[in-house]
């Protein structure tokens, strides 16, 4: 770990300056145990070991689209039902429970250099935001895309954002497909690198996104990505392009070049070659783009390393232009009106209580909820209190919610769908 400062799971708290004086305080005091910051070596477990994430029963979360004042933000939300592991298929974070709760997640952009002044630190995974409403998360799981060999073992830990403070997490485990953590309190987690390990290859993906330019072009975008940013990010990013699905998976060494090879060679390529960087988010940008006549529907495509003689990292392969995309699916209309006006709902519903009468009818909410909301006062705080039912119930309520206001108040309904689309401040 070199001059790396580790905060073990001890859970101290520093802010950055204090992380930078330790750092300092440990480089003029080395040979003083009492004063050198205790550096723990991380375990990467065999690949005969098993990863404790592989028992986690798999969940696909709701996915929230962002409104329009952030229309590519994902937000991931799980009703966990009891104790136990569950991992999300859409971003492969693990969840180890200790009860029910509702959980919220997102990745947020940041400024890596946050980092800066805690050693030779990159980020290596997204910044995830994460919450549970009822506080039973002990353990998160992190999926990481390093590739472990003698060398390399041993560079991973994650840094919690909190507060203004920065801590250093010591794993508790590294498996080869996730960093695990025990947790106390939940916000902004992100796994990161020591710079000192950087140079071997990781699990890499390639992404296509199929555009039309004109009546006579189109462009296809590839991306070269670390494996584990998940494909529902980028594609929020790009939903005015086709995501044409192929068989992703690659080795790719951080900053070497590559070049991608496409057939027919009519098709134009650009650049010639690029150096694969870590991209996290928030933006995506292709690293190569292809323009392609609108009639032509296969191409052969492979990525080569430049820099080990043109060896092909990523074989070619057939791809196919007229497939149908394949994506995550855009909410329906009726949930996407309730997530996107809940702010001028809270101001502007005045049926709340018929509404909740309804819904516990027909055991779409709890006695217990309905009580809260008929005691709720005044008027605006009973449909937040709705909301947030509506948003434990998943879309089954929200589209019941939807119908019923519709039938109460069917003015408001036209107005909000035909006027601009923005929450108005709560």
């Amino acid at each position: 770990w070199g001059d790396s400062v580790l905060i073990g799971p001890d859970v101290r708290k520093f802010t950055v300056e204090k992380l930078k004086m330790k750092k300092i305080k440990s480089e003029s005091r080395k040979g003083e145990s009492s004063d050198s910051v205790s550096c723990s070596s991380f375990k990467a477990e065999s690949s005969s070991a098993q990863s404790s994430s592989e028992d986690a029963e798999v969940f696909t979360p709701e996915l929230i689209h962002g409104d329009d004042e952030d229309k590519h933000k994902n937000t991931y939300r799980f009703l966990c039902p009891h104790a136990g592991q569950f991992q999300c298929s859409l971003t492969n974070l693990v969840f180890v429970m200790e009860g029910e709760g509702k959980m919220l997640y997102n990745i947020v952009s940041w400024d890596p250099r946050l980092l800066d002044g805690l050693g030779q630190m990159q980020p290596a995974g997204p910044l995830y935001n994460i919450d549970c409403s009822a506080g039973s998360v002990s353990q998160l799981h992190f999926p990481h895309c390093e590739i472990f060999s003698e060398e390399n073992k041993g560079g991973l830990a994650v840094a919690h954002f909190t507060g203004g403070n920065v801590e250093i997490i010591q794993p508790l485990k590294v498996t080869e497909t996730h960093v695990i953590i025990d947790i106390r309190e939940l916000s902004n987690f992100v796994i990161v690198w020591i710079k000192s390990k950087l140079g071997f290859p990781i699990r890499g993906q390639v992404l296509l996104f199929l555009q039309a330019l004109s009546l006579e072009k189109k462009k296809l975008n590839v991306h070269l990505l670390p494996e584990n940013v998940p494909v529902s990010e980028v594609q929020s990013r790009h939903r005015d392009k086709k995501y044409t699905e192929t068989s992703s998976k690659c080795h790719l060494i951080p900053y070497q070049q590559y070049s991608l090879c496409c057939e027919p060679e009519e098709c134009e390529v650009q650049p010639k070659t690029e150096m694969f960087e870590f991209n996290f988010g928030p933006n995506y940008h292709p690293t190569f783009e292809v323009f392609l006549d609108v009639n032509i529907e296969e191409v052969r495509l492979g990525i080569l390393d430049k820099t080990e003689g043109g060896k092909e990292v990523w074989n070619r392969r057939r791809i196919f232009l007229t497939a149908p995309s394949k994506g995550v699916e855009p909410p329906k209309p009726e949930i996407e009106f309730v997530n996107t006006h809940g702010g001028k709902l809270i101001q502007r519903v005045s049926s709340v209580m018929a509404i909740a009468d309804s819904l516990k009818s027909k055991n779409m909410i709890t006695s217990e909820i309905w009580g809260k909301i008929k005691a709720a006062e005044p008027k605006q705080q009973k449909m937040r209190d709705l909301l947030e039912a509506l948003d434990s119930g998943g879309d089954s309520v929200k589209a019941e919610f939807y119908r019923l206001l519709k039938e109460n108040e069917p003015q408001l309904v036209d107005e909000l769908e035909s006027g601009p689309s923005r929450p108005s401040p709560q």
